[in-house]
């Protein structure tokens, strides 16, 4: 039945949301994580397998955020490509970001499988798209730079590009092999179950009001009562409250869409995406998409940076949808649905320490990966077993007018426009 009135997540249609194991938190323990995201259910499973009490709290119902909304494409990637980041960071970190970015791949790929996840990953690869003849020079540069550090990566020209995609609005194309596809709900339980079962304690619906110190501890103040803490580790992304004001103003929620059809005859399936791959392409306000398991069409983006209605952005990205695969216009929408992704001024990731709180955040439309390395990565630092990521070598930089923003997002959405039809 087409979607026409509120929203349908295509995601918790067939995978029942983890279920918390705590009604209250507990009064004091080692770790207090913020959060019930990938960071935070990778954090809380690596603290507690190691023997440390964690108490994991969660404003709304456990599964409801982006974790379980996300287009699920496991990509190791950065907004910004190798050569810039050499160029404004130095070799060395430049270099250990794409490392970083690298190792978190294959942490989650390694995770899957020593787990047995049941999330129907599969390493499928991610065909990067030009979206204007301009674009294409620039393409061919990108794939230059990650070959140049060893990346499985080539260009495809436009008369090739029929064996990947059955669209014909493209201008050309860059494969990255090491990329994967998976089902973000499953992966999110199965997450949440490893946590569980590794000893944390998650409380759901109990949003932490307030971190201070008093007498020596980190108190955390929740809905349901208050945590003395060894360490507080925030993991609200996209989602960064009051708590840590600091924080929330160093990150832009902005919204992205999705919509999916209904099932797709198989042949109609191969001839839209032959490879299964994940598509991306080059604007900036760029549109992801790919088939999904049960081999339907999901598609996603945004219109624009400012606030925009669930059904004007449906109907934005369904005319984008068909546009971009004219064999769809007569297949039915059957989902819709939106969430908040984190942007940073430098579109980079960044963790760190603010007041008496550790926090990652910040992966920019690419956190299925990355999130759920950083939460890892900064429980092994809590434990003195890692240094932090490279990327808590950056300076995390306040949005500016942040309380404006409704002001400015129009305009510098208008610019972003303005070159993405040029």
């Amino acid at each position: 039945m087409p979607a026409e009135h509120g929203e349908h997540v295509l995601w918790h249609d067939d995978v029942a949301a983890p279920i918390a194991n705590s009604e209250r938190p507990s009064t004091s323990a080692d770790v207090v994580v913020v959060g019930a995201g990938y960071a935070g259910l990778s954090a809380a499973k690596a603290l507690a397998e190691r023997g440390r009490s964690v108490v994991v709290v969660e404003a709304g119902a456990l599964g409801w955020g982006a974790h379980s909304r996300n287009g699920g494409m496991v990509l190791p990637e950065l907004k910004q490509e190798p050569a810039h980041l050499r160029r404004r960071y130095g070799d060395l970190l430049g270099l250990r970001m794409y490392d970083d970015v690298d190792a978190a791949f294959n942490f989650v790929e390694a995770l899957i499988d020593s787990a047995a996840i049941d999330c129907d990953y599969r390493r499928c690869g991610e065909l990067y798209l030009a979206h204007s003849a301009r674009r294409v020079a620039e393409l061919h540069a990108v794939v230059d730079e990650h070959r140049q550090r060893g990346d499985d990566v080539r260009f495809v020209a436009p008369e090739h590009l029929g064996d990947e995609i059955g669209s014909s609005v493209f201008h050309g194309g860059a494969v990255f092999e090491r990329a994967g596809s998976l089902h973000p709900a499953k992966f999110h339980a199965g997450l949440a179950g490893l946590a569980l079962d590794a000893g944390a304690v998650v409380v759901d619906h109990c949003a932490a009001t307030a971190v201070t110190r008093r007498q020596g501890a980190v108190v955390v103040t929740t809905e349901r009562g208050e945590i003395r803490a060894g360490d507080v580790v925030v993991t609200t992304n996209a989602y960064a409250d009051g708590l840590i004001p600091a924080l929330r103003r160093r990150v832009l929620p902005v919204g992205s869409f999705i919509v999916a059809t209904e099932p797709l005859q198989p042949a109609l399936a191969d001839e839209l995406s032959p490879r299964r791959r994940m598509f991306v392409d080059t604007k900036n306000f760029l549109s992801y998409w790919r088939l999904t398991p049960d081999g339907r069409m999901l598609f996603g983006g945004r219109k624009r940076l400012g606030a925009v209605t669930l059904d004007d952005a449906a109907q934005y990205l369904t005319a984008a949808l068909r546009r971009t695969h004219p064999q769809l216009a007569s297949t039915a929408i059957t989902h819709r649905w939106g969430g908040r992704v984190a942007i940073t001024l430098d579109r980079l990731p960044h963790v760190g320490r603010i007041g008496d709180a550790w926090y990652a955040t910040g992966c920019n439309g690419s956190g299925v990966a990355l999130n759920t390395w950083l939460g890892h990565r900064l429980a092994e630092h809590l434990l003195d077993e890692a240094p932090l990521p490279s990327f808590a070598e950056l300076t995390h930089r306040t949005i500016p007018l942040f309380g404006a923003r409704r002001l400015w997002q129009p305009v510098v959405g208008q610019w972003f426009r303005w070159r993405d039809d040029r």
